[in-house]
């Protein structure tokens, strides 16, 4: 069933590799060709994207009655996704969210994916109802992952692809809250507080790979440790949609830091910003989207983990490269798409079912000092290239009433060919 030129990958946060087939129109599910485990270049802003979801007022499908119609505001969703990949095979997860779990708005959503050569990933968010007065939100997150074929490609923005230099396996544990006060009904300040473990071993071989503990062992954070990072964010959105916006603005602001008296193996402060913008012509037909991301990580020397610092590739970032194909102590990048309405229908009585199309193109490079790319992985490294990738590709946006939106992106690079990525939401 695999195609020629198609490689499928088996990281990330997404579900990515070779393309499929969808069963029974949603029916039976998402039919993908590859399991990824988290590891999103975006990742500290996950509990911030589900914020701007959840600030505009949104009524519950109980309080709409008979004046709205009811199947286009379902709030749950329930999709099977089954495939196979090389890397992982045979596989199978199941993904369910309500957005008004209680009829109170009360949001849930729950993911499972298990291959059968052990990559296994649990995630979890739950979002209370809106509290005092609509002005206070609880979010509660929690994810496992266990991925025995990490790639590794090298620090800095190298020209090491596509292949990469080592594997390892990882466990990746964490959890925590994050308490949003909500002043103005489009605006959030935000106070997280978080735990996560990373193990690092040498997992299973891949082409007769190296392990990266024995090529690395004076790469900070090859052993793993704890974090214990405490944070502080800003969200403001001014979209008109949650699923489908076609006009507005979103900003995340975000400080991060954690050290050894938090409870913390490392020490480091994290800084990130994230605007996007979305406007649409003719009717709303045609939509251009586009956001700019940036972030900066420091620390005392060896002291900032390479599983913390900022990355580049994946579905979040640069669609034609594999996740976490490059780490840097900075980023910066930006993404364009053009979005337009193919089809809109009924699935029975369950959900209004909106599929989408979508071109995009991305660009962006991490930093890193020379001397850093040296220190981490020997006098012998390579220095980094002062130049940006880019990418462009074509996807698929398939979204359940108001529960979910499912995206598929096909994205192209002058290393990959035909990267193919599964998420979930919209990609900014």
């Amino acid at each position: 069933m695999e195609k020629e030129g198609v490689r499928s990958i088996d990281m990330g946060r997404t579900v990515h590799g070779h393309a499929g087939r969808t069963g029974g129109a949603l029916a039976a599910g998402l039919w993908v060709l590859a399991l990824a485990v988290p590891a999103p270049a975006i990742e500290r802003l996950e509990a911030e994207q589900e914020i701007a979801r959840i600030l505009p007022e949104k009524k519950s499908p109980v309080e709409v009655g008979e004046t709205e119609d009811q199947l286009a505001v379902r709030s749950w969703a329930l999709l099977p996704q089954v495939g196979f990949g090389p890397q992982t095979g045979i596989l199978g997860g199941l993904k369910f969210v309500d957005r008004d779990l209680l009829g109170n708005r009360t949001t849930f959503d729950l993911e499972g994916l298990y291959s059968e050569n052990s990559q296994r990933i649990v995630r979890l968010t739950v979002a209370t109802p809106p509290l005092w007065e609509d002005r206070l939100l609880i979010l509660f997150r929690g994810a496992y992952v266990n991925d025995p074929i990490r790639r590794f490609w090298g620090l800095g923005n190298n020209d090491q692809g596509p292949d990469p230099v080592s594997v390892n396996g990882v466990e990746d544990i964490r959890a925590g809250v994050t308490f949003a006060w909500r002043p103005f009904e489009r605006v959030s300040f935000n106070v997280e507080s978080g735990w996560r473990r990373v193990n690092i071993r040498d997992g299973h071989g891949l082409d007769d790979l190296p392990f990266t503990p024995g090529v690395f062992p004076d790469l900070t954070g090859i052993e793993g440790g704890d974090v214990s990072p405490l944070a502080l964010s800003l969200v403001w959105t001014s979209r008109d949609d949650i699923f489908h916006p076609t006009e507005g603005w979103r900003l995340i602001l975000k400080a991060l830091h954690t050290n050894r008296d938090l409870g913390s193996d490392f020490e480091f402060t994290q800084f990130i910003g994230d605007m996007g913008f979305v406007y649409s012509f003719f009717d709303d037909n045609l939509t251009l989207a586009a956001r700019a991301n940036g972030e900066h990580i420091n620390g005392p020397d060896q002291a900032v983990p390479y599983w913390e610092m900022a990355q580049l590739g994946g579905d979040d970032t640069l669609r034609g490269f594999f996740p976490n194909r490059f780490y840097g102590t900075g980023r910066v990048v930006v993404n364009t798409e053009v979005r337009f309405p193919i089809a809109n229908f009924d699935f029975f009585d369950l959900w209004r079912v909106r599929i989408g199309g979508v071109a995009f193109g991305d660009t962006g490079r991490v930093f890193i000092s020379d001397d850093a790319v040296r220190q981490e992985e020997g006098e012998e490294a390579e220095p980094e290239l002062n130049r940006y990738r880019w990418d462009y590709g074509a996807g698929l946006r398939i979204s359940l009433s108001e529960a979910l939106v499912a995206r598929i992106d096909v994205g192209f690079s002058e290393e990959e060919t035909a990267l193919v990525y599964l998420a979930f939401g919209q990609t900014f």
